[in-house]
């Protein structure tokens, strides 16, 4: 086995091991469940405008706060959880983040209805890049094009953008 200290990454793992542990055992592998798709999502969403490593850091945080990102629970939300969201020091609090969170779990609700599970939506979109980020957009709320963009890599849906010397470039 190769020596750990040898293995060149993606520069954004900062040798944090949190960030190395996603980067090497998740970022890219294919995700399939629901909640899981809409936890990588909903992740991407509050990463906007923050560091990856920021958010990162505050999974479990999340995945407590919003019952481990289950689709059934978070579509009910009533005003009453989003102020106390809102509250959370654990988590990234931005109301419309929080909002959005819940409109789009009522949207993964409906896609799963209708295509059997959100995989077999997202599998469903155009081939062509730009086109399956613009549909993401616009079936989401407060997702852009980098949003789109870093969900699908995060999913494997795309190839991530692994660095050119990094261990895990193909």
């Amino acid at each position: 086995m190769e020596d750990a200290r040898t293995i060149v990454r993606c520069g954004w793992c900062e040798n944090d091991p949190l960030l190395i542990s996603y980067h090497d055992e998740e970022w890219g592998k294919p995700v399939s469940g629901d909640d899981e798709l809409f936890e990588a999502l909903t992740l991407e969403i509050f990463q906007a405008g923050l560091s990856w490593k920021t958010i990162l850091h505050k999974r479990e945080n999340f995945r407590n706060a919003f019952d481990d990102f289950s689709i059934a629970k978070v579509k009910s939300y009533e005003n009453e959880k989003v102020e106390a969201l809102l509250e959370d020091k654990g988590i990234v609090r931005h109301r419309r983040k929080i909002e959005a969170t819940i409109h789009n779990a009522n949207v993964a609700e409906q896609l799963i209805s209708k295509y059997g599970s959100l995989k077999y939506y997202f599998d469903s979109l155009p081939e062509d890049q730009q086109e399956r980020q613009k549909a993401i957009k616009t079936t989401f709320k407060h997702v852009g094009l980098t949003t789109a963009e870093s969900f699908l890599m995060a999913t494997g849906f795309i190839e991530p953008d692994h660095s050119e010397e990094c261990f895990l470039k193909k």
